[in-house]
């Protein structure tokens, strides 16, 4: 059996939990603040939260399809489940508060299940899925305006 000093073990552990987050894309949604927060996932491992915190996916007025850069912010994603298949998300889907709170669950669902559709699309088990509709009760950012409404357009993978 050979042994090896633990020092090279962890140098190596580190190695690759480096180069699975190398290849993260990070893009700019088109969101009216820059100081809109990332999720914080505390019960996954660190390289996991880092890919994670850039996966909040945006969407324009009335609308559940994913954009250019929404796709581009998932690739990470899907990087990183197809490497771990034991990891599970959470896609918590919400609206702006325009429009009736039937309504807005409704879109909520529909933008969470066009999150989950893209990632099943690219190899990722629907089990590996939990797909949620807060519509307008959770908002990122208060206020009436198209600041505001623009951050809370948004799919959370947590």
């Amino acid at each position: 059996m050979i042994h090896r000093p633990l020092n090279t073990v962890f140098a190596s552990l580190a190695l690759i939990l480096f180069s699975a987050c190398s290849s993260l894309q990070v893009t700019e949604e088109s969101v009216s603040n820059q100081a809109v927060a990332g999720v914080t996932v505390s019960s996954k491992s660190t390289a996991t939260q880092a890919v994670l915190a850039n996966a909040v996916v945006y969407f324009e007025y009335d609308e559940f399809t994913l954009t250019s850069k929404s796709i581009q912010a998932l690739k990470g994603v899907v990087e990183l489940m197809n490497k771990n298949n034991k990891i599970t998300l959470s896609l918590e889907g919400h609206a702006d508060e325009r429009g009736t709170r039937e309504y807005n669950l409704a879109l909520g669902q529909r933008r969470s299940e066009s999150v989950a559709n893209y990632l099943i699309a690219n190899g990722i088990k629907r089990s590996q899925l939990s797909v949620k509709s807060y519509g307008e009760e959770r908002p990122l950012s208060l206020g009436s305006n198209d600041s505001a409404w623009s951050k809370n357009r948004r799919v959370e993978i947590r």
